[in-house]
């Protein structure tokens, strides 16, 4: 039911008026905090009026706000369910002694979940589009930042042009700025999608890139606007990173052998200038 609603808002939004505009554009990106807002609230930030609100809500074809609003609360209680199944596995377990066997067990599932054919053959698309680009932008919020931070680590070792989008960093407008269409961004995000995420891909979409995405879902509102889904589970109760991990790999080390001859070279020389300055600890 979203869906329809966020659809119906991007085919139909040329025809609204002034108000309803206003009222389209804070709903579609700020989804999660309108599950908490009041209509006087909501009225306030988008400097309308309740009654709009109303005839906004009632043009969708609902009986009024309460009825809008409750679609965006019930995809909330969906997006806490993975911290209320930690919070579950915590108060359950009396024996703490099996959780690492457990974990580990449960990773091992995940990994041979993942479709190795169908990631593969998109991991090959990856590898050329990334060749191909001028710069690559490196994506990712909260609990995927940490991916996000490894992915570009890693990758700016041997390539360059590589950028990495911080949420609430104040350069990020800046690297904007100077996107280009020949420039590819690569999101990684798993259900919840945070709205920096939503609002950095639909900015790149809007302008024509290609867009990568590690999630895992395909058919949800990220993955519609991605050209290219890298598609694995992040675990439930444990909400583990291990199998993104494992794609971020595979696709680093196509990317090297790709470029061997260039990737070595530059590995080698980064090694003199490690050493040259004594970043690392001899033993």
């Amino acid at each position: 039911m979203k869906k329809r609603v966020l659809d119906y808002f991007k085919k139909n939004y040329n025809k609204f008026s002034k108000s309803f505009k206003k009222i389209s554009e804070y709903v579609e990106h700020n989804q999660s905090i309108l599950s908490f807002l009041s209509i006087n609230e909501l009225a306030k930030k988008t400097d309308t009026s309740p009654a709009t609100i109303t005839r906004f809500t009632r043009k969708l074809g609902f009986t009024g706000y309460t009825e809008f609003q409750s679609i965006f609360q019930k995809e909330v209680e969906k997006q806490t369910s993975h911290m209320k199944e930690l919070k579950s596995a915590i108060t359950d377990t009396n024996n703490p002694d099996g959780i690492l066997a457990n974990l580990i067990g449960r990773n091992i599932e995940l990994l041979q979940e993942i479709d190795v054919h169908h990631v593969e053959i998109a991991l090959d698309q990856a590898v050329e589009w990334i060749n191909k680009s001028r710069k690559i932008y490196i994506l990712g919020a909260r609990g995927s930042y940490a991916l996000a931070y490894y992915f570009y680590f890693m990758l700016k070792e041997f390539k360059e042009g590589v950028e990495l989008m911080i949420s609430g960093a104040s350069d990020f407008t800046d690297k904007l700025l100077y996107s280009q269409k020949d420039d590819v961004l690569f999101t990684i995000s798993f259900y919840p999608y945070t709205n920096f995420t939503m609002q950095i891909t639909e900015f790149f979409r809007d302008n024509g890139n290609k867009i990568i995405t590690v999630t895992d879902k395909e058919d949800s509102s990220l993955g519609n606007m991605s050209d290219l889904i890298l598609t694995t589970k992040n675990g439930e109760k444990e909400y583990s990173f291990v199998p993104g991990i494992v794609i971020l790999n595979a696709l680093l080390i196509k990317l090297g052998v790709e470029n061997k001859k260039d990737v070595i070279k530059k590995l080698g020389k980064l090694k003199n200038i490690t050493d040259r300055f004594g970043i690392y600890k001899e033993k």
